[in-house]
């Protein structure tokens, strides 16, 4: 079996042992014994371990954490349970992950509101002050990628969240390319709303996703997705009425790969035995490596360089001429190591799994590939 050297967490995680483990353990019951082995109770309560991982991930209270399939369809939920009026606006970048915008453009679309979209410059590189500038007393919503996903931009939430407010805004967070790699303190980022999906820097597997929904906003929200797990009673299965929970829980609405949320689970509990703080420490050390080692071959580094505006993700310019796609795609088949072409940048984004003789070798390949 190849063995690989990971150093693309801003793509795909290899998953955390522990949650394949549990994930496997799910599916292989499930095999075995059907509802004999997964019964009502345990459905009912399937969620529950990873909002209690993620409750203390975010250091807030499991009853402000809910769990989905993906970002994608909590944000969806989310779009239309907020449901933007006509004449007012959302404001984003152009360098956001799509899923981050394409929710609130598919109600914009249909209650005719605006989107605004920030511009950025040739390092995908997008001012905080152009996204302020947009914000004005029609904005609804707010909506960023905490980290961008081409070039590891972060942004101040704090601050973000106040210019929302003070226009009546809401702040809603896509956190899948920061959650497990930055610490988060939900309740003190003034978000609204932060969701993440799991198979990046938390290291879960595809099929799971968790959000915080601000109990200040939750109470007056009738999420956009509804189904029998909607109701505050999962099995008192009727189909004439709905009471929904008082919780975020009421974003939870169907079945889902209950493996997927307790691997994830699992890895996030990982996470919190180290401490965020310390996984913070060792990404952003090895990602300094990164950039020494990249500015010794004479290649650019695009992504930003100083606190509070960076993060973990290393973003490379290679020399003209040379594609990101070509190297990327050589590195993973001659050298057994994995980091991302996007947007005609080298992206290197290493994680807890990862040490620094991993940053060693990745930089001896780039200077053989280049040379």
């Amino acid at each position: 079996m190849r063995a690989w050297t990971n150093l693309s967490y801003a793509n795909v995680a290899t998953t955390s042992p522990a949650a394949h483990k549990a994930s496997m353990e799910w599916s292989e019951a499930l095999a075995r014994g059907g509802a004999a082995e997964f019964d009502g109770e345990a459905e009912k309560n399937g969620m529950m371990p990873l909002r209690r991982a993620a409750a203390n991930l975010l250091s807030c209270e499991i009853e402000d954490v809910c769990v989905g399939s993906s970002a994608t369809e909590l944000l969806c939920s989310l779009a239309w349970a907020v449901s933007p009026a006509w004449g007012s606006n959302i404001v984003s970048t152009k360098a956001s992950f799509p899923s981050t915008v394409y929710p609130w453009r598919r109600v914009a679309e249909a209650n005719g509101a605006e989107i605004r979209l920030a511009e950025h410059d040739e390092n995908l590189y997008t001012d905080p002050d152009e996204i302020l500038g947009l914000i004005d007393d029609a904005t609804s919503v707010v909506t960023l990628s905490h980290i961008e996903y081409s070039n590891g931009q972060r942004y101040n939430l704090s601050k973000f969240a106040e210019a929302a407010h003070s226009a009546g805004a809401l702040l809603v967070v896509d956190a899948t390319q920061s959650m497990g790699m930055v610490p988060i303190d939900a309740a003190s980022s003034g978000a609204d709303a932060i969701v993440s999906s799991g198979y990046k820097w938390l290291r879960g597997t595809y099929g799971a996703a968790v959000a915080y929904i601000s109990p200040a906003i939750r109470g007056g929200l009738n999420p956009g997705l509804l189904g029998f797990r909607s109701h505050v009673d999962i099995w008192n299965l009727r189909a004439d009425r709905v009471e929904l929970p008082d919780d975020a829980s009421r974003f939870e609405y169907t079945t889902i790969h209950f493996g997927a949320a307790l691997g994830l689970a699992a890895a996030v509990d990982e996470i919190n035995e180290i401490g965020i703080q310390e996984v913070w420490r060792h990404d952003l050390a090895l990602a300094d490596s990164v950039i020494d080692g990249a500015r010794r071959l004479g290649i650019e580094v695009a992504s930003p360089l100083s606190d509070p505006e960076r993060s973990a993700i290393v973003s490379l310019r290679l020399p003209d001429g040379i594609s990101s796609e070509e190297i990327s795609r050589r590195l993973q088949d001659d050298y057994s190591i994995l980091v991302t072409s996007r947007a005609g940048l080298l992206r290197v984004s290493p994680h807890i799994d990862n040490t620094e003789q991993d940053v060693q070798a990745l930089l001896e390949a780039l200077r053989q590939i280049l040379s």
